[in-house]
């Protein structure tokens, strides 16, 4: 089973799934589906695991 986690934008604060192996804790820029900021997951305003 995939791992996911839920991230808010710091933004819009639109909330969406992101693949937990890829993207969680590596430094990559997550990208928000509804306004396009990209932003680190440290950055965003609630994590859900």
């Amino acid at each position: 089973m995939v791992r996911i986690f839920w991230a808010t934008c710091p933004e819009c604060k639109g909330r969406f799934q992101c693949h937990w192996e890829e993207l969680r804790h590596k430094g990559i820029p997550l990208l928000c589906p509804y306004c396009g900021k990209k932003f680190l997951d440290e950055e965003s305003p609630a994590i859900e695991e």
